[in-house]
């Protein structure tokens, strides 16, 4: 568990992110997109831009409160779960905390904080294929813990202790200083764990005085994490690892569209009814998923604000590099020359080889639609198994020229 004051923690979220992306976060995932596999390229109308991931916000809290010269005790209120739209980790967190998600497409990090601003609890997992020894994640905690905590004041960390779920705990602290000079121990309880190719490190912050006073309650919240290795960093499982039949992957199932309008009036576009949406947005850029029930098959959309002009070669280059960056170490990884469209957008088809859970070998074909509308960069993906994309050609083309952005709403 980890305890902190509002003042470090400005600190220690910033570090957090920039630590554990060089740690491992290793490859940019895209902006929501799942899994996915090569093959021939495929002619679709209707396109949107992929906008580049978003600067990661830096949080700043206030200066804690203070009552009659110490720090105000950190208020839990009752405890609500809290699933991941990936569904990667869930966890009970007081209902009266105030989340920020300051996520990336390849890594997840949220902080919730108190009402008093003294204590937080502190999610952050990336991907890496590697496996690592349970020293080895101890040695990652420590480097990271060194590297950005070092230089602060009476700054130290304890020898680990396993825990009986496999994982590593590390109990470390500094001094901090709250805004009228008030000096209180913070305490850091940082657990590290794999899960399959999930890194993961869970922490509490509250001051070492209230330690022991919330104990019972901020174990109770420990002990509710977890996490499902199955699931996609980016947004639900693994597309075109799903369900199979007869030696290949199960049809695509598309029902009767019907249309979604996003709640800000960014965009609407008809979809199957049967499919499951999986919200990824965050704040300045929406991130939406739907998954047909075959899991085999998904349409993204990708909006983000922008108010820089690009040429049409921008645009292409600013595609190619996110599709580089997020799919090119994938099996057989190909992207073709940009297809411009009628409508304005610009079309590259790019794919690669996924392997469903019998190991089934899939060529999966991806269509990307990357446009600017005033304001907005967006970017408009459907994915499908290759050997199906005839078979399914008509009904994504009906889908992708129902797609509309509106560039006076605003993204909230």
């Amino acid at each position: 568990m980890l305890l902190a004051h509002r003042y470090w923690f400005v600190a220690l979220v910033g570090l957090l992110i920039v630590a554990l992306t060089a740690c491992g976060g290793g490859n940019a995932a895209p902006t929501a997109t799942p899994t996915q596999a090569a093959a021939a390229p495929t002619r679709t109308p209707r396109p949107t831009r992929p906008p580049e991931p978003t600067a990661t916000p830096r949080p700043s809290p206030t200066v804690a409160s203070t009552q009659s010269g110490q720090l105000a005790l950190v208020d839990i209120g009752p405890l609500a779960t809290y699933r991941h739209a990936s569904g990667v980790f869930r966890i009970d967190v007081p209902n009266n905390w105030t989340l920020q998600d300051n996520s990336s497409p390849d890594e997840l990090l949220l902080i919730w904080t108190d009402p008093t601003g003294n204590g937080a609890i502190l999610v952050n997992i990336f991907e890496d294929s590697r496996s690592f020894t349970d020293s080895q994640l101890v040695d990652l905690l420590n480097t990271f813990l060194e590297d950005r905590f070092g230089n602060q004041p009476d700054f130290l960390y304890e020898d680990p202790r396993p825990q009986n779920d496999g994982s590593q705990l590390v109990v470390w602290s500094y001094t901090a200083t709250a805004g009228n000079n008030i000096k209180a121990t913070m305490l850091g309880n940082s657990f590290v764990e794999q899960r399959g190719n999930k890194i993961s490190i869970l922490t509490t912050l509250v001051p070492d005085e209230q330690f022991d006073t919330l104990r019972s309650q901020t174990d109770k919240i420990i002990n509710t994490y977890a996490i499902d290795s199955s699931a996609a960093l980016g947004g639900g499982t693994t597309i075109g690892g799903g369900n199979t039949s007869g030696g290949g992957l199960a049809p695509v199932e598309i029902g009767q569209l019907r249309t979604y309008s996003h709640p800000s009036g960014v965009f609407s576009l008809d979809l199957p009814v049967n499919w499951t949406l999986t919200d990824n947005s965050r704040p300045g850029e929406l991130i939406l998923v739907w998954t047909d029930p075959s899991n085999n098959a998904a349409i993204i959309v990708d909006v983000l604000e922008d108010r820089t002009q690009y040429s049409n070669d921008q645009l292409v280059d600013k595609l190619v590099t996110f599709l580089k960056n997020s799919f090119g170490n994938q099996p057989d990884f190909f992207y073709e020359d940009p297809l411009p469209q009628n409508d304005g957008s610009i079309l590259i088809v790019w794919g690669y080889t996924s392997t469903a859970s019998n190991n089934i070998q899939a060529s999966m074909l991806g269509n990307s639609f990357i446009e600017q509308r005033g304001n907005k960069v967006a970017v408009l993906t459907t994915l499908v198994p290759e050997d199906q994309f005839d078979t399914l050609i008509d009904k994504t083309n009906e889908i992708i020229n129902t797609y509309r952005i509106n560039p006076d709403a605003r993204v909230p």
